[in-house]
């Protein structure tokens, strides 16, 4: 909203971290170990921080814009469809991850209803503890949401999140410090302070994806009252200071409880006897069912705008204007007339990627695979590299800055987590 307060950004900006990528954080702690996931946990937080910095200082260079795609787009307009690529695949590989917590919990969320209301759990039928009944069950009652055209106030979305994070942080709270409820869980494996190796180096995207934001930092920054660079260097600190404070609570609290036999999915380690998980799980469930459509609706669109781009350019090509064409006929082929989005257009392609999503969310069962490619690609990219990119752009008369350096260091350190950590992601996933 036009005019917001510190407050209120602060809000807003946290409530666009904190999301269901934390659930897997207690697992990549586990490969890390509890020193070295702190230190990398805070490490993540600053980087982001700094690349949140440099975009202030590229918008206020450029005198304002209307978002981080608009940005690029007038900065980097050669490689606009990098932007839209990596959106895409970001946004994309969100949804995917969505689809895997809920198949993953509605079988154990079922199982525990039946448990509550005095039957026999063994006995529920093989078809409601299938991932993918649930999943193909789920996406059918949210198809209405999905092929619309417009999303409207997000702002139950946000309540709902605030309140699955609040949660979330109350099992894992009760379980740590109640011996009863402790001696339910399965026996915790190894503790260790500092692991290497590539586990390590796979799951660290994990903790980059955790605070990816500036690809809505830019609207967080124009709707701020009196939006100077210092009051959005607060919004930017609270921000991801709170951020980070609830990622090491959650990564921490649940390492220290299951050990080196944490899963991948925190929640999904607790059981499934008792009402107060199960709410749980349905909070998780309902946060990410209300938040797909609002995933898909980015990644369709800079889907189209990269098929509208790649139209356009062969178009061109194919047909180059001649020195006699008039300018209205240039000016009519843009990418959105050479390609118009007609419904049944629309309709296909959101067929297309929820399709394509549900096969790769039936085929990878495990979440932190799914968030550490996303992780490597999309945070890296949008958090690190690109902010970089922009800055030195724009900075390049003041080459000897010290925030010119910083941003040298940043993108360096961006490409090198990326190339390495999509590296391992890969290995990991053909051994």
């Amino acid at each position: 909203m036009p005019g917001a307060s510190v407050a209120s950004s602060v809000s807003g900006l946290t409530n666009t971290i904190l999301g269901a990528g934390m659930l897997a954080l207690p697992h990549a702690f586990s490969e890390m170990g509890w020193l070295l996931g702190s230190i990398l946990t805070l490490l993540c937080a600053a980087s982001t921080l700094l690349g949140l910095y440099l975009l202030k200082l590229s918008t206020i260079k450029m005198g304002g814009a209307k978002s981080f795609f608009d940005l690029g787009h007038r900065i980097l307009p050669k490689y606009v469809w990098a932007f839209d690529a990596l959106i895409s695949f970001k946004c994309f590989g969100v949804t995917i991850s969505y689809l895997i917590i809920c198949g993953n919990l509605m079988p154990q969320v079922m199982k525990s209803l039946v448990h509550a209301f005095g039957s026999d759990a063994s006995q529920l039928p093989t078809l409601l503890e299938s991932k993918v009944f649930w999943i193909l069950v789920l996406l059918a009652l949210l198809s209405p949401m999905c092929y619309v055209r417009e999303l409207h106030s997000m702002k139950l979305i946000g309540y709902l999140n605030i309140g699955a994070v609040g949660y979330l942080l109350l099992i894992l709270t009760y379980f740590a410090i109640s011996p009863h409820a402790n001696a339910q869980l399965p026996p915790a494996g190894e503790l260790h302070a500092i692991r290497w190796g590539m586990g390590m180096v796979r799951t660290f995207p994990i903790l980059v994806f955790a605070y990816t934001c500036a690809q809505n930092i830019i609207s967080v920054y124009n709707e701020l009252q009196d939006s100077t660079l210092e009051r959005s260097n607060l919004v930017n600190v609270v921000s991801i200071g709170f951020s980070a404070i609830t990622y090491l609570f959650v990564g921490l609290i649940g390492y220290l409880t299951f050990g080196s036999s944490v899963a991948d999915n925190i929640i999904a380690m607790y059981p499934d006897q008792g009402l107060f998980v199960c709410i749980g799980k349905i909070c998780v469930i309902i946060l990410t069912l209300s938040s797909y459509p609002v995933q898909l609706y980015p990644s369709r669109a800079s889907f189209i705008s990269l098929i509208q781009t790649y139209v356009f350019w062969r178009t061109r090509i194919s047909t180059a204007p001649d020195e006699h064409s008039s300018l209205v006929d240039r000016e009519s082929q843009s990418p959105t007339n050479v390609w118009p989005v007609t419904e049944w257009r629309w309709r296909i392609i959101t067929t297309v990627l929820i399709v394509v999503g549900v096969i790769i969310a039936v085929c990878v069962d495990n979440l932190s695979v799914v968030l550490g490619f996303v992780g490597a690609i999309g945070g890296t990219t949008v958090s690190f590299i690109l902010p970089s990119l922009i800055y030195l752009h724009l900075f390049h008369e003041e080459s000897h800055s010290t925030m010119y350096i910083l941003s040298l260091v940043l993108g360096g350190w961006g490409v090198i987590v990326l190339v390495v950590s999509l590296a391992a992601n890969f290995y990991n996933l053909v051994a």
